[in-house]
């Protein structure tokens, strides 16, 4: 019984879809280079739900927080003691990028949003990166670890809360 047990356990990981959630957590590293090989690297965690709800936590080298929602996002800057709002307009959803990626090879999907295609590789069962080219041609890769799905993540993890004494700018 427990060999069995293994084997389903083993199939599971191995033929479960890694975009198959409705909520994704991870610490990540991002990384930008632009065209003169100049790089700048973000440390951080993020949450997301497939309902659109999506919070990035930056630590390094600045903190910063950006809050997603359907119509529109937040921007939390303790360092600059402001916090910006604006309208969605054409910002990307990752849980939709990730649930639109088509398999193109053993580990590698890829997928579009707006003119800009995103390349995803999986290792062991999870995302492992998401790379793409931004809209000023930076060479952008996001490396996931620590990555959890389909855990509980309270609605109140995505309401920012700007503290009084910020700047509050509205785009």
């Amino acid at each position: 019984m427990k060999l069995f047990t293994a084997f389903l356990l083993t199939c599971t990981a191995i033929f479960a879809n890694p975009f198959d959630f409705k909520t994704i957590s991870s610490d990540f590293s991002q990384t930008i280079t632009n065209e003169e090989n100049s790089k700048i690297v973000y440390t951080g965690r993020f949450y997301a739900t497939t309902d659109a709800k999506a919070l990035w936590i930056y630590k390094t080298p600045l903190e910063k927080r950006i809050y997603f929602s359907k119509n529109q996002v937040v921007i939390i800057e303790p360092e600059l003691e402001q916090a910006i709002i604006t309208n969605l307009n054409d910002t990307p959803n990752l849980t939709e990028i990730l649930k639109s990626a088509k398999k193109i090879d053993k580990n590698i999907y890829e997928a579009s949003y707006s003119d800009t295609k995103y390349t995803i590789l999986v290792k062991g069962g999870y995302i492992n990166t998401i790379s793409y080219k931004d809209q000023l041609e930076n060479s952008v890769v996001i490396e996931l670890s620590n990555q959890t799905t389909n855990t509980f993540l309270d609605v109140l993890l995505f309401a920012p809360t700007i503290p009084d004494n910020f700047d509050v700018i509205r785009q």
